[in-house]
Parts: structure tokens; C-alpha cells; sequence
């Protein structure tokens, strides 16, 4: 027993020096840790859920470092204070984002860093706060969760909805209209050649269609011919145009003449009328006087020299 005593001092002054080295080295190495890691806070607006402490942050899609803390804002609890710990030498500008993105289909969530132009200046504490506040943008993974319930419902509208599109007299409909498809189709496959005959007469049709078009504008053409600047319808139409200008001049002169001459013809309406009236009729008994006594002559021609000898009867 005495010789063992010895070994079991020497064994536990070992274990002793060696915890005792381990608790140095992780101490030094918590040390130096934390004193290499930068602090920043990010407020979300809404649920985190699927964030916990020690979550990979990324830097446009690169490791930067983890997540150290959630908590609640003291101030707002609508808000959750994600306090990040960042490698040295990230450059994180006062233009970046942070927002919380979905990491593969292990389902763990992961805080995303995106922007920060080479321009900005880089992020720094403000006064109030703890750490430099990196601004949060609502993710992908965000819009998802709260829409979810918004799809659900759609989901289960679309369901119900084809449930009743779905019901017996429906589907009993749905095979009558299928039927009446093959039956359709059994006809027009049963006239084949008709439909042929029929396509070929329409291709027919077509060409007789376009040799008609290409007459057609043919004609078009002869008449732009025609009535274009230098055809004859417009040198017709220029002679038209300068005769109905003297027409137009003519019945003005007539009004004028009409206008001056207005008394004259008025006394020729009122008087001269009925004189020319009894003009006429005396004219027609010269005439008839005339037409009597040449009818005479060409009897008796001798009465021009001694006129009428022809006595009548005389009573006593």
C-alpha cells in the first residue's frame, strides 16, 4: 500500500495539471474569440421562428459568422433584437440589409446579408444604441409564412369547389358531352373524303379569290390612273369646274340684267302683254283677210283689174 500511494499523488497532480491547462486553453481561446468577433443588432418585425443561437449569418450567400442572441425588444415586443457576431474585416455599409432566409430542406434558418455598395461608408454605432443597428428587410421566408394562412384558404376554396364540380350529375354530364365527342369524331372520320373534296374546293376557292384581288387591283390601278393628277378625269373635272364658274358668271350678269331692268319688265307683264296679245289677233284676221283674197286672185285673177262685176239681186 505504501508504494502505491505515491503513483495515485503522481496520477492526481497529472489530472490535476492537465484540467487545469484545458481550462487556460479554452479560456485564452474565449478571450481571444471575443475579442475578434464585431457586435451588430438586427430587429425583425414578426416571427423568427426556425433562428436560434449559434445560426450561420451569411454575407451575400458567404459564412461570416453566428447568431449569438434573440431576444425580445425591450421597447417594442413586436419587434425581435438578433444580435449577430461577425468575423473581423466583413464590411457591413450603412446600405446593407439583413433578412432571414430558409437554409436547404434541413428547415433551419439563417440571417442573409446583402448589399453594401463600395461607395457607403461603413456602418457604425449611434448614439442609444448597443451595437451598430443593421436595417432588416422582410424575406422570401416571411412573405411565405404569413401567406400562408391566405393560401390555405384558397386551397381549401379550390377543394370544395371541385368537390361540387365533381358531384354525380356533373360527372354524369361530363361522360354525355365525351359520348357525343366520339360520335362527332366516328361522323367525321366516317367523311374523310368529303372533308378532302371539301378543302380542296376551299384551296380552289382561294386561288379564284386571289386571281380576283389581283384583277381587282388592277381596275384600282387604272382608275388611280384615271383620276390622279395628270389623268383624265381630272382634266374633266378641271373643264367642268371652269364651266359651271361661267354658268355661275352668266346667271350673275342675268340678275343684274334682271335687277336693272326690273320696271320695264314689270309694265311689260302689266300692259305690254295684252298688247301683244291683240297684236296676235289682229295678225291672225290679216292673215285670214290675206289667205280669203289670194284664194280669189287664184280663181278669178281678173278681179284685180276690175274688181267684182257680180251684181246681186237688188229689190225694188
Amino acid at each position: 500500500m505504501e508504494t502505491r500511494a505515491p503513483y495515485v499523488l503522481v496520477g492526481g497532480f497529472v489530472l490535476l495539471f492537465v484540467a487545469g491547462l484545458l481550462v487556460a486553453v479554452l479560456w485564452f481561446a474565449r478571450v481571444q474569440f471575443r475579442e475578434e468577433v464585431t457586435y451588430y443588432d438586427i430587429y425583425f418585425e414578426g416571427s423568427v421562428t426556425g433562428l436560434s443561437p449559434a445560426s450561420t449569418v451569411r454575407y451575400n450567400g458567404l459564412p461570416v459568422g453566428r447568431v449569438g442572441e434573440i431576444k425580445l425588444d425591450p421597447t417594442d415586443p413586436t419587434k425581435v433584437r438578433v444580435t449577430i457576431e461577425l468575423q473581423p474585416g466583413v464590411p457591413v455599409k450603412t446600405d446593407t440589409v439583413a433578412s432571414l432566409e430558409l437554409q436547404g430542406v434541413t428547415g433551419g434558418t439563417y440571417v442573409n446579408l446583402t448589399g453594401g455598395t463600395r461607395e457607403a461608408p461603413l456602418l457604425t454605432r449611434e448614439a442609444g444604441q448597443r451595437y451598430p443597428v443593421i436595417p432588416s428587410k422582410q424575406s422570401g421566408l416571411e412573405r411565405v409564412v404569413q401567406g400562408a394562412p391566405e393560401l390555405l384558404n384558397r386551397v381549401i376554396t379550390l377543394t370544395d369547389q371541385l368537390n361540387a364540380l365533381l358531384s354525380p350529375a356533373n360527372r354524369q354530364a361530363v361522360s354525355e358531352t365525351l359520348e357525343n365527342f366520339r360520335k362527332v369524331s366516328a361522323a367525321a372520320a366516317s367523311h374523310t373524303g368529303d372533308i378532302d373534296t371539301a378543302l380542296a374546293d376551299g384551296a380552289k376557292t382561294l386561288q379564284q379569290l386571289h386571281q380576283t384581288l389581283d384583277t381587282a387591283n388592277a381596275i384600282l390601278a387604272s382608275l388611280n390612273q384615271l383620276v390622279g393628277p395628270d389623268g383624265e378625269m381630272q382634266a374633266t373635272l378641271k373643264s367642268i369646274d371652269a364651266t359651271s364658274r361661267r354658268i355661275g358668271d352668266l346667271a350673275q350678269a342675268a340678275d343684274r340684267t334682271v335687277t336693272d331692268n326690273a320696271p320695264q319688265l314689270h309694265a311689260f307683264t302689266t300692259t305690254g302683254l295684252d298688247q301683244l296679245q291683240q297684236l296676235v289677233e289682229q295678225s291672225q284676221q290679216l292673215v285670214a283677210q290675206l289667205s280669203r283674197i289670194a284664194d280669189s286672185l287664184s280663181r278669178d285673177p281678173s278681179l284685180l283689174l276690175y274688181g267684182d262685176r257680180r251684181e246681186g239681186y237688188r229689190p225694188k
